[in-house]
């Protein structure tokens, strides 16, 4: 049996539901132990995860929670996490892992090269929510949950430079999760979390914001049904300091998915304009076909990829820096499971 200490910086609905997560990984029998330290300085937060009892222990500062820390869940809000990584670097330890699960990577990459030690290691983490999820948008501690990432992918972005033994760990705590490890360059990863997270979020806003300018929305603000609560939940959920700072970390991408975005409207406003039945019906059916593939596969699982055996959660680290000590507490030896 191994025992690892986890802090979990941040706790919204990801962090509390990979507490649980481990909890019940524990409740089932599994052969590890985990001690799990949290901290927010979201004082609701706070308290919904005092409350959620899925903690050993939460902190009232970040650096008090990952110091002692085997893994670090980096899940701060956008705004706070550069300084974030400039606080808690000199209080992590030595072959201490950072799982940083920050939308965008690439900055993350450069502030880790920045502020931590060769023996800290980092690796993006972006685990996709189970697809019994997908339709809820409630971002609380207090809507966490064992099974949210059950069955889905967890994607790993680790740097050029990250330990093989780092990156094992990553997949085999993902794999604790319940969650599929998948790999992606950081650059890339960024570069497709425009199409799947901020393009959503401008669309959001410019929604509201063309409904805010328009001479009647004083009278149209009294219409508003879920359709547009769910499209423009970003203002609700997301600080505009994150959103800004998120967007111009990310710019190339983004504005390129702009352009592309431009370019459809237009078209379909042309198609509007000119009364085209056709071309908007076109339009529709190939969205709708595509949309049931997607959803189909997203409930599935299956992305066509080649048949691959599952990572498994046994003592798979090579032994050097972490599998000298690290690994040996997490996943034990071969010799204790016989």
């Amino acid at each position: 049996m191994a025992e690892l200490s986890i802090a979990l910086l941040g706790l919204d609905r990801l962090s509390l539901s990979v507490a649980l997560r481990l909890r019940a990984y524990m409740g089932k029998g599994g052969k590890h132990q985990f001690t799990l330290l949290g901290y927010d300085s979201r004082n609701d937060y706070e308290k919904a995860a005092r409350k959620l009892k899925a903690l050993d222990k939460v902190e009232r500062k970040a650096y008090s929670a990952a110091e002692k820390a085997d893994l670090v869940l980096m899940n701060l809000p956008y705004e706070d996490l550069r300084a974030g990584y400039e606080m808690l670097a000199p209080s992590l330890q030595a072959g201490a892992v950072l799982l940083d699960a920050a939308v965008i990577k690439a900055p993350s990459l450069g502030w880790a090269q920045q502020y931590l030690s060769e023996d800290q290691h980092w690796i993006g983490f972006t685990p996709v929510i189970s697809a019994e999820y997908l339709f809820d948008h409630q971002l609380g501690p207090e809507y966490a949950s064992d099974d949210y990432f059950a069955d889905s992918t967890i994607v790993l972005t680790p740097a050029l430079s990250s330990m093989r033994e780092a990156i094992d760990l990553a997949v085999n705590f993902s794999v604790i999760l319940g969650g599929k490890p998948h790999f992606l360059d950081p650059a890339e990863h960024d570069s497709l979390i425009t199409l799947t997270e901020e393009i959503p979020q401008l669309l959001s806003i410019a929604a509201y914001t063309v409904a805010m300018r328009h001479n009647a929305w004083g009278d149209a603000q009294r219409l508003t049904n879920p359709p547009f609560s769910v499209l423009t939940r970003y203002l609700f959920t997301h600080h505009p300091d994150a959103l800004r700072d998120e967007w111009l970390a990310n710019r190339e991408s983004i504005t390129r998915a702009i352009d592309a975005l431009l370019l459809l409207l237009s078209d379909l406003r042309g198609s509007i304009a000119a009364g085209d039945e056709s071309a908007i019906e076109a339009f529709l059916i190939a969205a709708s076909d595509d949309y049931q593939d997607w959803i189909n596969k997203r409930h599935k699982g299956d992305w066509g990829d080649q048949p691959g055996s599952r990572a498994e959660y046994d003592n798979s680290i090579a032994g050097s820096l972490l599998g000298g000590a690290l690994s040996k507490r997490l996943f034990g030896s071969r010799d204790s499971d016989k």
